[in-house]
């Protein structure tokens, strides 16, 4: 059933846009089912079905795999790959993704491993272990979903990452006093401690604009692009390199 399930999967990018919206700074990987049928009709099914056959370390393998041979296509581009948060509790995982990297030959900086803050990690101890030992390495490490857990600045005190990225569920409420309060306080506060800001679920120019003047650094969403599949962003990034005229 492993393999068939594995063959009916594959990873679209969503892009993570600079600031101005001009450029493509980064790219998520999203996992997608290929034929729609079966058991296997949408990425919750497979979800579901891995989890009840404990099968999750081999799909966040699969992904990781997979995203590391993508990430070949598109040198210099930063490509995001969420891993479940007892993948950081495994002994083997920074060695292994440390040896995955190595092997397939992709820059360590080209990839950042984004933990969902809303899966409590429950053993800091291993976790960091293991994200030190990636970081490192030249990987990089962000906490995706920031705000929808109860352990938010648990993970800001005791985790070295890199990058935030504010929740779909905040940006949506923008232009509401206590959501764009929030998304103001957690710029600054990530700001303050050196870390860079990725902005979700962007949907509108209003949206774009509030994110930007709050001070996020870059932006992703469906207001600049859904996710796609490889040969589209690679078409994306060659259109985003030929000269405009002037």
């Amino acid at each position: 059933m492993q393999d068939e399930l594995f063959k009916n999967l594959t990873l679209h990018y969503q892009p993570q846009m600079t600031a101005d919206g001009k450029t493509v700074a980064a790219a998520e990987a999203l996992l997608r089912v290929i034929e729609p049928r079966g058991r296997f009709r949408h990425t919750g099914d497979v979800l579901a079905y891995v989890e009840e056959t404990d099968q999750v370390a081999a799909l966040d393998w699969w992904i990781a795999e997979r995203a590391c041979r993508d990430a070949l296509r598109w040198p210099g581009l930063s490509i995001g790959i969420n891993l479940s948060a007892g993948r950081f509790r495994d002994p083997e995982l920074a060695p292994r993704l440390i040896g995955m990297v190595k092997t397939i030959g992709v820059p360590a900086k080209q990839i950042e491993l984004e933990i969902v803050e809303s899966s409590y990690i429950e053993d800091f101890d291993a976790a960091n272990r293991n994200i030190n030992q990636l970081r490192a390495a030249g990987l990089r490490i962000a906490l995706d979903d920031f705000g929808t857990g109860f352990s938010s600045l648990t993970y800001l005190l005791k985790m070295p990452v890199d990058k935030l990225k504010i929740d779909k569920s905040f940006v949506d409420g923008l232009g509401e006093i206590k959501s764009t309060a929030i998304v103001h306080a957690v710029v600054a506060l990530a700001r303050a401690v050196g870390l860079k800001i990725t902005a979700e679920g962007i949907e509108s120019e209003d949206q774009w604009r509030l994110l930007k003047l709050a001070g996020c650094h870059y932006m992703q969403g469906w207001y600049f692009h859904k996710a796609m599949e490889p040969d589209a962003l690679t078409a994306l990034l060659a259109e985003q390199r030929i000269p405009r005229p002037l």
